[in-house]
């Protein structure tokens, strides 16, 4: 899907809600069963760590590349409730001390900002690793993650109806 400018309409600024991070949470890959992120987070953006590497010619003209991104999101307080697969998933690989599991997630990135009608741009990210940053809080149980993107992209579409994402893979 090629479109040349945002969906929103000239001059009116995308809502926070229109880019949306979704895991896998299903037992089969073919199979997907995907979970929204985010609820009850205030505030949380793909943080993309650029590697840059800066350097100075001998007419003293400097110039800067961008070698490679390390992206990474991370959801605090992210409250555990029930019927969150996910977390149930990330508090069983906590509870049997098996953190290698924490490196096998699709993350699917939906940009509802980007595509027409229903249709929106998106990327499927293959074995990402979501680490969870502590457990606690005050009130509630909060479980904060950090997902770190693997840039392991297949970018397509996607189709949302009743809060499911279905990704359709770019041809």
């Amino acid at each position: 899907m090629a479109t040349s400018d945002f969906n929103t309409g000239a001059g009116v600024k995308a809502p926070r809600k229109l880019l949306m991070t979704f895991v896998d949470v299903g037992t089969s890959s073919s199979a997907p069963e995907w979970e929204l992120v985010g609820r009850g987070v205030e505030e949380s953006a793909i943080e993309l760590n650029p590697n840059t590497e800066t350097v100075t010619d001998i007419c003293g003209i400097t110039e800067t590349s961008v070698e490679k991104w390390e992206p990474n999101q991370t959801f605090e307080p992210n409250t555990v409730k029930g019927g969150s697969k996910l977390n149930f998933k990330l508090h069983q690989i906590w509870q049997d001390k098996t953190p290698e599991l924490l490196s096998q997630f699709d993350v699917l990135i939906v940009y509802a900002y980007i595509g027409e009608s229903s249709t929106f741009e998106a990327e499927l990210q293959k074995n990402c690793t979501i680490n969870i940053t502590s457990i606690g809080g005050s009130a509630y149980v909060d479980m904060p993650i950090e997902i770190s993107y693997s840039n392991d992209i297949t970018k397509g579409t996607v189709t949302i109806a009743n809060g499911v994402p279905t990704f359709t893979e770019a041809e």
